[in-house]
């Protein structure tokens, strides 16, 4: 079985590249090791991961390729949705569409769905979804959003793939660290803050800050910003510079496995960017997510927790009034997160379940 996998990669997105490493693991796991991926930076993925890699922009290159293959998986990430823009949207269904064009199984895997807010693109989307051969969604927010969509075929909740990311000590990474940034984080218990820009919310970073600075006087942690994507760097010193306590922000650029052993090392982490909350999930670290799109509620919501609030109106007080009930019952609260988190690492699998269904691929 041939597999393109079409997906936003190859932008140096943390989130991104965690999930098409699972994504690309899971399938060589189960046999399926002619992979070709549409990224951004081909050359890059081509090595990182050991698969072929073209443009994503190239309509020649893309077509060759779906016509080579014999299955097109589109995932994971968040690719049906249109409040990023309309041209995304399309990108992602033009793709899906091509593939049934030349007869191809497709498929959409790991994805969270909404919003599709526009009247067209919602028809769109329910027009093509429901030619596609398979549908498995992260969570039941989604499942319930493709229903509002008209989207009529059998829709399996499967649970984000970097859920099965490999989580490992390595206490190297901190003299790594230290090495790149000047600072020493085994001096004292520190707390991540994961942010991003959004709408340009003067009042949620000024909030942001008088949460870290609370955190800090109370429990005596050193905060740290920990950017997700290069854009976040800008966002850190925002939000830093409304703060009154010392901070650090990490500017290095890191590898997956060493932002998760920066997270795996922190005491707790403040969240925007909806795969630091992942990441610090199964690195069994306590986790407080603020919410910016319907796919961070849907993801906390699976694990049984909720948000301090929207970015667009939370409070310090929210965010405090979190930490400290997850600090006064911290063992009890990391023993139900790994009950919950061995549930869920099982629930992923099932997004490579819907290629063999009802199909009998060569492997």
């Amino acid at each position: 079985m041939k597999t393109v996998i079409s997906g936003y990669y190859g932008f140096d997105n943390i989130g991104d590249e965690a999930v098409l490493k699972c994504l690309v693991e899971g399938l060589k796991e189960r046999g399926l090791t002619d992979i070709t991926v549409l990224s951004n930076k081909p050359d890059e993925t081509n090595k990182k991961y050991q698969v072929k890699a073209v443009n994503r922009n190239s309509f020649k290159k893309i077509y060759k390729a779906l016509k080579q293959a014999d299955a097109l998986l589109s995932g994971g990430g968040s690719l049906i949705q249109d409040k990023t823009s309309s041209k995304s949207l399309w990108y992602y269904l033009g793709i899906m569409l091509i593939g049934k064009f030349l007869r191809k199984k497709v498929y959409v895997i790991g994805q969270g769905i909404g919003p599709v807010d526009k009247k067209f693109n919602r028809w769109l989307t329910a027009k093509i979804l429901n030619k596609i051969d398979g549908i498995a969604v992260r969570d039941e927010l989604s499942k319930e959003y493709l229903k509002q969509l008209n989207v009529r075929k059998h829709i399996v909740v499967a649970a984000d793939l970097v859920l099965n990311f490999p989580c490992s000590d390595d206490k190297k990474v901190f003299d790594k660290v230290r090495e790149k940034e000047g600072i020493d984080l085994n001096s004292s218990e520190y707390v991540l803050i994961c942010t991003r820009e959004w709408e340009n919310s003067e009042l949620s970073r000024v909030e942001l800050a008088r949460a870290a600075d609370l955190i800090a006087q109370d429990y005596g942690y050193k905060i740290v910003f920990l950017p997700f994507y290069h854009e976040d760097i800008e966002e850190s010193d925002r939000v830093a510079t409304y703060m009154k306590t010392p901070y650090e922000i990490l500017t290095g650029e890191y590898e997956i496995e060493e932002i998760l052993n920066i997270i795996k090392g922190s005491s707790l982490l403040i969240g925007v960017r909806l795969h630091s909350l992942i990441f610090a999930f199964i690195s069994l670290v306590p986790f407080v997510g603020i919410s910016y799109d319907p796919k961070v509620e849907g993801f906390l919501k699976s694990v049984g927790e909720s948000s301090a609030g929207d970015i667009n109106s939370f409070t310090a007080e929210n965010i405090l009034k979190k930490v400290n009930s997850i600090l006064q019952q911290k063992e009890e609260y990391i023993n139900n997160m790994s009950k919950r988190l061995d549930e869920l690492k099982e629930r992923a699998k099932k997004n490579f379940d819907i290629l063999f269904e009802h199909n009998k691929f060569e492997v």
